[in-house]
């Protein structure tokens, strides 16, 4: 999973944004960070691998600016072992072949090949990489989305449309030229949080990622699942995104899920936030949610993510002080000091 966010507003937009990458990246992300800004008839888009600081140092990142903008903090599997799935143009955002749209990506789109082969020869895939023969499979999004707008369909209609075809995972962050200070989210069941103040608005996958503008917001909340939102200053629009999906009813017995937690802590010591999850994934959820494991293996398989009601958890335990949080660096994707939020029993 990765973590992003976006904001449309008055206020310094890069610095604003780098800090909510930065606050949320130790969970899920800091392989490659990326941002995209509205500049007119263009979108400027600086991304590169590596965590927010990282980033910082071998890029002018920190010279982006405007009032929309999006930014994201990419986590991969292969990308995490191995530096060849990590390069830049791996990273998000990405542009339509006219740079028009831009669009990230949270989720795994499970059928990306079948879209990849059925537009490979019509439009320029910039993630490709012949050493491994492989493209990311968010950016088969951004051409399915441009040629439904090119279609004459709005960047929201394209974004329920394309969501009809996406099977997997998926949050979709877009903006478009044609439609300045206005930022689309289409999630499925990925992690997202809205924030709504005086004439600006932000999303954020993690509530984490609000900790310079919670205090100020008028609202804050997380938007129900399979929607649709569209961000405007001071505004938030939110319809039904995919008419043929269901959201499951999910019920989660947190004080069971975090006895879990320190029962695994007790067993093996230190963890990091991605290893206690995979220890927890799927026996421990599954009970904690009171489900059966083939049945949590459905919703999983469905693209039903929980990652937030998780970290609500942990964030109970560290506040009851039953655990400690610190951040613990390495190496992945090939650099170093990359951040991770790590746990011991207090």
């Amino acid at each position: 999973m990765c973590q992003l966010a976006a904001y449309v507003g008055d206020r310094p937009i890069a610095p604003l944004l780098l800090n909510a990458l930065q606050y949320q990246e130790p969970y899920f992300g800091a392989h490659a960070t990326g941002m995209g800004v509205l500049k007119g008839d263009m979108i400027d888009v600086i991304k590169a691998p590596g965590h927010v600081a990282y980033v910082k140092k071998v890029t002018d990142i920190e010279r982006l600016n405007g009032t929309c903008a999006i930014a994201h903090s990419r986590y991969n599997a292969s990308a995490k072992e191995d530096a060849r799935y990590n390069t830049v143009g791996m990273a998000h955002p990405f542009l339509s072949d006219d740079g028009r749209l831009a669009l990230m990506h949270n989720g795994g789109i499970a059928n990306y090949k079948m879209h990849w082969e059925r537009l490979r020869d019509s439009h320029e895939f910039r993630s490709y990489s012949p050493e491994v023969d492989a493209i990311t499979d968010s950016e088969v999004a951004v051409h399915m989305l441009a040629d439904e707008v090119a279609g004459g369909k709005s960047v929201g209609d394209a974004l329920k449309s394309i969501a009809e075809e996406c099977t997997g995972s998926f949050l979709f962050g877009a903006i478009s030229v044609e439609e300045p200070d206005t930022v689309y989210i289409a999630n499925w069941h990925q992690p997202c949080y809205v924030a709504v103040g005086d004439h600006e608005a932000m999303f954020v996958s993690s509530r984490a990622g609000l900790r310079d503008v919670k205090d100020e917001m008028t609202s804050i909340f997380r938007p129900p699942k399979n929607s649709l939102i569209k961000l405007t200053r001071g505004g938030a629009e939110i319809s039904v995104l995919d008419k043929g999906r269901k959201v499951p009813d999910l019920r989660l017995d947190v004080n069971l899920l975090g006895e879990r937690f320190e029962d695994v802590l007790r067993e093996k010591g230190r963890r990091d936030f991605r290893e206690m999850w995979y220890d927890l994934n799927p026996d421990g959820l599954a009970e904690a949610y009171g489900l059966s494991v083939d049945e949590w293996k459905a919703l999983r398989k469905a693209g039903v993510s929980v990652v937030n009601p998780y970290i609500d958890v942990v964030n109970m335990l560290k506040h009851e002080f039953r655990v400690v949080e610190s951040i613990n660096p390495r190496v992945e994707g090939g650099v170093a000091e990359t951040p991770r939020f790590s746990y011991v029993l207090a």
